[in-house]
């Protein structure tokens, strides 16, 4: 996923989740529900569930703390190693090394996902391993076109739309880690499928998850510790440390995948290898929709840095990093319920999925909101403690953009329901319109307001965008994934048994 996914990819007060009123018939219902996915007696197959799901939410919220806190560890070297003119462009050249990582990931990093948890879902190990067989054969060649052409795009794209120097060096450098970054992301969402969100988590995020900005942190602060360090030394230590990790992303996928195939296949079932056909056109609207959320959770910046200055857009970027901490809660959700989206939506599970969205839905609100708060009261000063007090001035743009993470937050996975459903072309039409309004909108607001418009532009249009999404999930699904807040009467008995099953 994107600074959207900043998530990414990556708004509004949470008009979208208001709750009815309810009786108390209702809000016992409710609560019954509710501890059903945590305590009380239920099916063996809803039990497997969510035993599986405590085991990878609790990887999760350690991988993605971790990533949170290397992800905006880098941005502080960066914002004491490089002038904000030059932050401003390492803004610039990160969103496009993940934009063109996902064009050139061209789907699979959904699609295989999805092929491969629903083999598994039924016992199918030899579909999943043909499945497997497939997408790589066509990860290295879209990978491959992918690197290339964004090298392409900015030798000649570069200097006239955002003002780019030194392309000569800079230009294979995002090559390079377009193709680390796609490939790590793409073994690290097959990992998912196998529900191994030990390593999975360590592999994702923006430039290669935690492990990758680790070393990126260590490559640039030792340097800086000689040297006064360039942009064009930074994209170096970015591509490196993207190259490095790559062999071992995929040694680490290839154990944990036979591993877990060798585990389900006891049968000698004959299973016809996966059409490459069936797999394009299953992968090309979903490369398409998710092209287009990131633009639409990302465009900000390609905008920005073409309207505005540098030393402006580093502002603005400093603030939209600091919004990874709001996001990080819906980032938790979607990478432990991804795999089995599939898997129940293939069963037929559509309540026990419904109760499993809105239950994590509900607590990654409560931890978002939690996070906002001090960043809505104290932005300027926490924006100036992180990164230095030539970024406070980027107070009001944090505000904006805090308020606006709380809808997507709040709207649960449902663009990712959609998707891991065989909706994505529903996801697809969504994200045409919200990409194209948000182009139009952010050019007016930002030639009008700077920064600041531009920010009201993103915020707006991703909340009609959550909005959207989730209305379609319930329509074309079955399922509402918005938050519940009935789930609040049951929280602390959730609490005591989450305590009690980490305590074993």
């Amino acid at each position: 996923m994107s600074v959207k996914q900043l998530n990414t990819s990556a708004i509004d007060l949470p008009v979208a989740v208001s709750v009815p009123s309810a009786s108390t018939a209702e809000t016992e219902s409710c609560t019954q529900a509710v501890e059903a996915v945590v305590e009380s007696p239920k099916p063996a197959e809803m039990k497997g569930t969510q035993k599986r799901l405590f085991r990878e939410s609790v990887w999760v919220v350690g991988g993605r703390l971790l990533g949170i806190a290397t992800a905006i560890g880098l941005n502080v070297v960066l914002v004491r190693v490089l002038p904000p003119a030059d932050v401003g462009v390492f803004f610039v050249l990160g969103s496009i090394i993940t934009f063109a990582a996902i064009v050139a990931m061209f789907g699979m990093h959904t699609a295989l996902v999805r092929f491969v948890s629903e083999r598994i879902g039924v016992g199918d190990a030899r579909g999943a391993a043909a499945a497997l067989k497939q997408g790589t054969k066509l990860a290295i060649f879209a990978i491959t076109i992918g690197s290339l052409l964004s090298a392409g795009f900015l030798y000649v794209a570069g200097e006239p739309l955002f003002g780019l120097q030194h392309l000569e060096v800079i230009a294979p450098l995002v090559a390079l880690s377009v193709f680390g970054a796609a490939a790590i992301q793409l073994c690290a969402s097959l990992l998912r499928s196998f529900h191994d969100s030990r390593f999975s988590i360590l592999l994702t995020g923006q430039f290669g998850g935690p492990l990758c900005n680790l070393l990126f942190i260590g490559l640039t602060i030792g340097l800086s510790l000689f040297v006064v360090m360039s942009l064009q030394q930074v994209m170096l230590f970015c591509a490196i440390s993207l190259c490095v990790l790559t062999p071992i992303a995929v040694i680490v996928l290839y154990r944990v995948g036979k591993a877990r195939l060798r585990e389900i296949d006891s049968n000698d079932q004959v299973t016809e290898a996966l059409p490459m056909s069936v797999l394009m056109v299953a992968c090309l609207p979903l490369m398409l929709a998710q092209s287009l959320s990131y633009i639409t959770g990302q465009a900000d910046i390609w905008i920005g840095g073409a309207i505005v200055n540098h030393d402006e857009l580093a502002l603005y970027g400093a603030a939209r990093r600091l919004m990874l901490l709001i996001g990080m809660p819906m980032q938790l959700v979607n990478l432990t319920v991804i795999a089995s989206i599939a898997e129940l939506r293939a069963q037929g599970r559509l309540d026990d999925l419904q109760r499993i969205l809105r239950f994590a839905a509900t607590l990654a609100a409560l931890a978002a909101f939690a996070v906002c708060i001090p960043l809505l009261l104290f932005p300027a000063q926490i924006t100036s403690f992180i990164f230095g007090e030539y970024y406070a001035d980027g107070a009001l743009v944090l505000r904006i953009l805090c308020v606006g993470q709380l809808v997507f937050v709040s709207a649960g996975a449902a663009e990712l329901t959609l998707m891991m459903s065989g909706e994505h072309m529903k996801a697809l039409w969504i994200n045409v319109l919200t990409s194209i309004a948000l182009l139009l909108s952010g050019v007016l607001l930002t030639a009008e307001w700077g920064i600041v418009g531009l920010a009201i532009a993103c915020a707006s249009i991703i909340s009609l965008q959550c909005i959207g999404f989730c209305l379609y999930a319930r329509r074309s699904v079955g399922v509402w994934t918005i938050l519940d807040l009935r789930v609040l009467t049951s929280l602390p008995d959730i609490l005591r048994n989450t305590v009690g099953k980490l305590a074993k």
